[in-house]
């Protein structure tokens, strides 16, 4: 794709991700690229659908059972945003139920004489177009009177297509990454060591308070945080290590898998594996006992569905940094002053991957009561919270405009209430509102700030 895309309300087509080249695909997925000549990408990604229909439940009743009631549609961001109806769940599917019409066999030959066409390549490209535009956020799966898990479908889907060389170069890229350093940005040991020993001395001349932090050392626990709070959400970082601290919590960092963050959750299940098998590995080779999630959507409900059943084959407990921080308060172990928040108007927006499928919802609540003393949920809240715009893949840059009209959902409902800053403790929430929320302000002369919950708690916490 060349130029700026476009987005024209009702079509949203040209909006279309950088697909990764050869070599990448070839290297994440194990498999030799097809020699000149001999593939026929239709045909392969037919199959593989077949295949994903008759293994994947959520795949079938979408494709076999979907009866065009148009809830999703009424719950879906992606299609309330562009107005597209093949941006939606109900719509990808039909391209999927389009693409495995007109094949081969008698029923195939049936089909034809009815209309139906063969999958081309464009078709293919469609395909993949359309389902590189959901956010996996699961919203529609709350409307859904099948209970049809609209994320599912889509990674099958990906899946499937990767498997055929197309995948997004952004998303390709970050699990290259991912597995190859144990952490989404490929940062080396030396920065994340640096990086932690900075917020130390930021902490010392903000709290006046001086500890010593482990990494890749012996202790209790291990702390895992997304990889963006090494790089862009230092705030959020400090809390952590401050809260830590306080509570005396026997914790060490690791570079060997310094990432909560886990993008297989958003094309194939191999990859969410290894990468939270790599994860498992390092805690069992670290020999702690209990292993602590920090702020991350996606992350959190790759880590509570398939890590923490992992490590507790291996005796070794888990659970969320909220968690902690909830138990330390009631048992006095930690104090906050919440004027240190200032009389700011705070709205709390749930993180898609804790709400609905994460089981998260009633305690970042808890936390945000006691850290800042003017605190409302936003209209749409728990279950039917607004996606930030940027899940399933999305933070690249050439699906911005995608990512602006996503946005501005949540960012309606905050101004809806007078808020003056978005809590989101969701590094890819952080990263979408980073990127977006200049633009949204500039476009209504507003100023809404935004940050993750534990930056809020670090600057309640009282030394």
């Amino acid at each position: 794709m060349s130029g700026k895309p476009t987005l024209t309300y009702g079509d949203s087509s040209s909006v279309v991700p950088f697909w990764a080249k050869p070599e990448l695909v070839s290297k994440l997925e194990k498999v030799a690229p097809h020699p000149e000549g001999t593939k026929d990408l239709a045909r392969d990604v037919r199959a593989g659908l077949r295949s994903a229909v008759a293994h994947n439940r959520n795949v079938r009743i979408a494709v076999d059972a979907c009866v065009h009631c148009g809830a999703c549609l009424d719950a879906c961001p992606a299609y309330l945003a562009t107005g597209d109806v093949h941006n939606s769940p109900v719509g990808r599917a039909d391209l999927v139920r389009q693409a495995l019409k007109g094949d081969g066999g008698p029923l195939g030959r049936l089909e034809r004489w009815f209309g139906a066409r063969p999958l081309d390549d464009a078709g293919v490209h469609a395909l993949a177009t359309y389902y590189y535009q959901c956010l996996e956020c699961r919203r529609c799966g709350e409307t859904c009177v099948f209970g049809i898990d609209q994320a599912d479908v889509t990674r099958s889907v990906r899946s499937v297509l990767a498997d055929q060389g197309l995948v997004s170069r952004y998303v390709a890229t970050v699990i290259e990454a991912s597995e190859r350093t144990g952490n989404n940005l490929g940062l080396p040991p030396p920065a994340i060591k640096s990086t932690i020993d900075f917020c130390r001395d930021e902490i010392k001349e903000e709290k006046q308070l001086d500890f010593p932090v482990k990494v890749d050392a012996p202790a209790y626990a291990l702390f895992v945080p997304p990889s963006a709070d090494f790089f862009l959400n230092l705030e959020t970082l400090k809390g952590y290590m401050t809260f830590f601290h306080l509570a005396g919590v026997d914790y060490t960092f690791t570079t060997e898998h310094a990432e909560l963050g886990n993008f297989g959750l958003f094309v194939d299940e191999k990859h969410l594996r290894a990468i939270a098998d790599h994860l498992v590995g390092i805690a069992r080779k670290l020999e702690v006992k209990f292993v602590i999630a920090g702020e991350c959507g996606h992350g959190w409900r790759a880590f509570k569905q398939y890590v923490i059943p992992r490590l507790e084959e291996h005796g070794i407990g888990a659970a969320h940094v909220f968690h902690l921080v909830i138990d330390a308060a009631k048992r006095g172990a930690v104090k906050f002053d919440p004027t240190k928040n200032g009389a700011t108007r705070y709205v709390y927006q749930d993180p898609c991957n804790y709400a609905r499928g994460g089981d998260l919802i009633d305690e970042p609540r808890f936390l945000l009561e006691r850290v800042v003393t003017n605190r409302q949920d936003s209209p749409h809240s728990r279950e039917r919270t607004w996606c930030c715009g940027g899940g399933g893949g999305m933070l690249t840059d050439e699906l911005m405009p995608l990512r602006l009209e996503y946005a501005k959902l949540w960012f309606d409902d905050a101004l809806s209430i007078g808020a003056e800053h978005v809590v989101r403790p969701c590094a890819i929430c952080k990263a979408q509102l980073n990127a977006t929320l200049p633009k949204l302000n500039k476009a209504r002369s507003t100023k809404v700030a935004y940050s993750g919950l534990m930056d809020l708690v670090y600057r309640a916490l009282v030394p």
